[in-house]
């Protein structure tokens, strides 16, 4: 079967929060939703001009243990890319000065990196993208010994990201055994997106053109008409799935972040994320109805 919405479009919060704990819940495990609306602007006529207003329908949010802490997986690759922007903006790196890379353990697990030339020379900003663009771990790895882990921890901490933490490289299973794994909650990575989304992050743009051009994503562009723009970051381990990112369409925009763990089935989660994502679609971005 084609993946395609749900029936019934929710049309309030309270509706659409039921409709999406009845896809998450039944899964088992553990998941957690936080999403965010942001309407799109009415068009009005000023002096013979149309003009952008804001529109009258309010921002709307849903939360579904949206604080709840769950291993951050590949979403951590966002913390480590809104560090490197950020010191790209104060000076301290250029985005577009190669880097030598061969030094740099080859982590597997996904990505390119390991499979190249070890002396080929990328620039930063090619790293950046390898690591959101494939969820490249050793590109990954690379730019946190680059930028700090503890500075990639105190600047999620002056973003009021109170649940969001690295303590591991990638494909570290010592530490994930011991106990020390990189950790986020639905409400932080949301509130991270709409942070990108609104340009408040320096190198906005060009990470929201990196996420674009993800390439890991169908799991989740399946289940959405060809006129979505999606703007995303997946994560997987062995037992988890989240997505986050931001969904745009003619009623709107979207942010939102969906988290998984604790999964029997990797497949079914992975559906069900997709089926949340369209849900949030359905109901915020999607064209309004004729006499809505």
């Amino acid at each position: 079967m084609t993946p395609g919405s749900d029936p019934s479009p929710a049309t309030t919060t309270t509706t659409l929060a039921a409709r999406l704990a009845a896809i998450l819940d039944p899964l088992g495990g553990r998941s957690a939703l936080a999403a965010h609306h942001i309407p799109a602007l009415a068009r009005a006529s000023r002096g013979g001009k149309r003009v952008a207003t804001p529109a009258t329908a309010s921002e709307e949010r849903v939360a579904i243990r949206a604080d709840e802490v769950f291993p951050a997986a590949s979403l951590a690759k966002l913390c480590i890319a809104v560090e490197l922007c950020r010191r790209a903006d104060l000076g301290q790196f250029d985005l577009d000065e190669h880097f030598d890379t061969s030094d740099e353990p080859r982590a597997g697990g996904g990505g390119v990196l390991d499979y190249l030339d070890p002396t080929v020379r990328l620039t930063l900003g090619d790293l950046c993208f390898l690591m959101l663009g494939v969820s490249d771990n050793t590109a990954a790895n690379f730019l946190l010994d680059l930028v700090g882990m503890g500075e990639v921890n105190e600047t999620m901490s002056r973003l009021a990201l109170a649940n969001t933490r690295l303590a591991r490289r990638f494909m570290d299973f010592a530490a994930r055994a011991a106990h020390r794994d990189n950790l986020t909650s639905a409400a932080d990575m949301a509130a991270l997106l709409a942070l990108m989304r609104g340009s408040a992050l320096p190198g906005a743009a060009r990470l929201r053109e990196m996420l674009a051009a993800q390439q890991l994503g169908e799991d989740i562009a399946q289940w959405l008409p060809p006129e979505a723009q999606i703007t995303h970051k997946t994560g997987t381990l062995e037992d988890v799935f989240h997505d986050a990112g931001i969904l745009t369409g003619p009623g709107g925009a979207c942010v939102y972040c969906v988290l998984t763990a604790e999964q029997p089935h990797l497949p079914s989660t992975r559906a069900a994320v997709g089926r949340a994502v369209r849900a949030l679609w359905d109901a915020w971005c999607a064209a309004a109805k004729a006499g809505a």
